[in-house]
Order: structure tokens, then C-alpha cells, then sequence
């Protein structure tokens, strides 16, 4: 486990929706992206029925004890040097989760997921990815 972490968004998910999660990978300390409080507060907008809309607005709450980390000129400097190294390896990633872990990168820290949307950062320069 490590003992600091950037919470990805598909860890609330995963939370939310029930599945498992390997909480004994959880950092003891944890922090979100400005971006993943950007995602909950998306999927709380976008519910359909009052029960979806509460479930994901108690998800939003979780986070009310979590710092938020900003993008600020240093997170872009590492996405955009990310950016050019995956599209020289041939690799995607979706933009949200890219400036996720540019500001995990940012701040030393491994993005902590529950999906598998961060492998193609994999073997790039500062990018730790722990799976949960």
C-alpha cells in the first residue's frame, strides 16, 4: 500500500456501484484531481431518476475530507510532455485521465484506479499506477 495517493474517479465508482475494491491498497492518505470532483459532479447532473441522482451526490460527498489538487502551469507542463510521449509510442489515453496523472506526477504520488484506463502510461517517466 502506498502511503500517499491521486484517487482516480473510477475508484468512487466502483464504490458507489458496490464492486470490490482492494482497500488494503487504499493510500493512507489520499487526495482527487480538481478533474475527478469535475467527473462526480458530471455524473450527478447527468443522473436520470432521483435514486441514481442520490446515490451519486452521496459519492460527491465523500469528498468532502479529501484534498483537491489543482491543475496549475506545473501539471501542465508534465501532461503535455505526456501527451507527446504516448503519442510517440503509439499509445491513447482519454484526456481526463491524462490530466489525472499528470498531476499525480505533479505531486510524486501514484494515481491510485480501479479500471485499466491508465495502462497506456505504463513505463512512462514518473507515472506509478496502483490498482485497486
Amino acid at each position: 500500500m502506498a502511503s500517499r495517493g491521486l484517487l482516480d474517479t473510477s475508484v468512487f465508482i466502483a464504490s458507489e456501484t458496490g464492486r470490490p475494491l482492494a482497500v488494503d491498497r487504499l493510500p493512507e492518505e489520499s487526495a482527487v484531481s480538481v478533474v475527478t470532483l469535475a467527473e462526480l459532479h458530471a455524473g450527478v447532473l447527468a443522473a436520470r431518476d432521483t435514486s441514481t441522482r442520490a446515490r451519486r451526490m452521496a459519492t460527491l460527498e465523500m469528498l468532502g475530507g479529501v484534498q483537491t489538487l489543482a491543475v496549475d502551469d506545473e501539471v501542465a507542463k508534465i501532461w503535455a510532455r505526456l501527451r507527446v510521449e504516448l503519442a510517440e509510442a503509439g499509445r491513447r489515453i482519454n484526456v481526463n485521465d491524462l490530466w489525472i496523472a499528470a498531476t499525480a506526477v505533479r505531486h510524486g504520488v501514484p494515481v491510485v484506479t480501479h479500471d485499466d484506463d491508465f495502462a497506456a502510461l505504463e513505463g512512462l517517466i514518473g507515472v506509478l499506477v496502483v490498482r485497486v
